[in-house]
C-alpha cells in the first residue's frame, strides 16, 4: 500500500508540475527550444516567416510572433512594453498591411532550417478592439530578439480566423469568416490541408458525415490516447519507486513530464482534428470544450492528491 500511495503522489506531481510550469517559467525562467518549420496558410495565401522570426511548438501549441501575423489577419499590433493591443487597422495601417503581406507571402524563400533558440517568458497583457484577452492556463507569452511570440489558435480566433492544423504537412490554415462566406457562396466546399475537395456536403460530390460518426472516432482516439499516456507513466513510475540514485530518479521524473507533454501535444491534434470536422460538416462544436474538461479533470486530479500530501 505504501508503494501505491508513494507511485500515486509521484504521477500526481508529475502531472501538476506540467500544469504549473508555464506558470512558474512565465515569471523566472528563459526556455531552449528548437524551431520548427511551420506552412503557414492564411484565406488561401501562403506566408512565410523572414529570417530571424520563427514559429516554434511548446507544449502542444504553435507559437508565432504576434506582429508578422498581425500581416495575414490583417489587423494593427501596438506593443509598449507591458500590453500588446491587437485592433482594427485605419485605412492608411490597411494598406501597410497590405503591402506587408504582399511582400511577405512573396515567393523565392527557402523553407528555415530548425535552430536553438532562447525564449525568454514576459508577463504581458493582451488586448483585442478594446477588450482584455487573458491567455488560458499553462499558455505564456514569449519574447525572442524583440518579439513577442503568442500561441497562434489563441491569436487567430481571438480576431475571428478559424483556425485548422494539419499534423502530416504541418499546415496551419487559418480562415476569416469573411473569407469562409466568400468560399461557402462559391460553391467551392471548405477545404482541409490535405484533402483536396469539399467537405460536409459545401460544394462538390462529398457526402456530409455523421455528427455522431464525428465525436465517435474522436472519443476513440482520446481514450486510446488516454490508455497509452497512462501505461506510459505507469511503467516510468513502477522504475522511479524502484530506483534509489537521485540523479536516475531526476531523469525518470524528467521522462515523466516529457511523456505528459508529448501526450498533450498528441491530445491537441485530436481536438484540432475534430474540430475542422465539425465545422466542415456544419456541426456544433461544443463538445470540444467537454472533451477540453475531461482531459483538465485528470490533471486537476493530480493537483488534489498532490495538495494532500502529508
Amino acid at each position: 500500500m505504501k508503494k501505491s500511495r508513494v507511485l500515486s503522489i509521484f504521477l500526481a506531481v508529475m502531472m501538476l508540475s506540467s500544469v504549473l510550469a508555464a506558470t512558474a517559467s512565465a515569471a523566472t525562467t528563459a526556455i531552449k527550444t528548437k524551431t520548427q518549420s511551420i506552412n503557414l496558410q492564411f484565406d488561401g495565401q501562403a506566408l512565410k516567416l523572414p529570417d530571424g522570426q520563427y514559429s516554434f511548438i511548446y507544449q502542444g501549441r504553435t507559437y508565432v510572433p504576434i506582429r508578422y501575423i498581425s500581416y495575414a489577419l490583417q489587423k494593427a499590433v501596438n506593443w509598449d512594453g507591458k500590453k500588446a493591443t491587437v485592433s482594427e487597422p485605419t485605412e492608411q495601417e490597411l494598406a501597410a498591411l497590405k503591402k506587408q503581406l504582399q511582400i511577405a507571402s512573396a515567393g523565392g524563400q527557402k523553407p528555415q532550417a530548425s535552430v536553438e533558440i532562447t525564449i525568454q517568458p514576459v508577463k504581458a497583457a493582451l488586448v483585442f478592439d478594446g477588450k482584455a484577452a487573458p491567455l488560458p492556463a499553462g499558455q505564456p507569452l514569449f519574447s525572442y530578439k524583440g518579439s513577442i511570440y503568442v500561441p497562434l489558435r489563441f491569436l487567430a480566433e481571438s480576431v475571428g480566423t478559424q483556425i485548422e492544423f494539419d499534423p502530416a504537412t504541418k499546415t496551419v490554415n487559418g480562415q476569416s469568416d469573411a473569407y469562409r462566406a466568400e468560399q461557402g457562396a462559391g460553391g467551392g466546399g471548405i477545404l482541409i490541408p490535405g484533402t483536396g475537395g469539399g467537405i460536409g456536403g459545401v460544394g462538390g460530390d462529398a457526402v456530409k458525415l455523421p455528427y455522431e460518426k464525428i465525436t465517435a472516432e474522436a472519443e476513440t482516439k482520446l481514450a486510446a490516447l488516454e490508455s497509452s499516456c497512462k501505461a506510459t507513466l505507469m511503467n516510468i513510475g513502477l522504475k522511479y519507486v524502484a530506483a534509489s540514485d537521485a540523479a536516475v530518479q531526476a531523469q525518470l521524473k524528467a521522462q515523466g513530464l516529457q511523456e505528459i507533454d508529448n501526450c498533450t501535444a498528441k491530445f491537441e491534434v485530436i481536438i484540432a482534428d475534430t474540430t475542422a470536422k465539425l465545422t466542415a460538416n456544419g456541426y456544433s462544436t461544443a463538445v470540444i470544450a467537454d472533451y477540453r474538461k475531461k482531459f483538465n479533470d485528470e490533471l486537476e486530479a493530480g493537483r488534489d492528491i498532490a495538495e494532500s500530501m502529508g
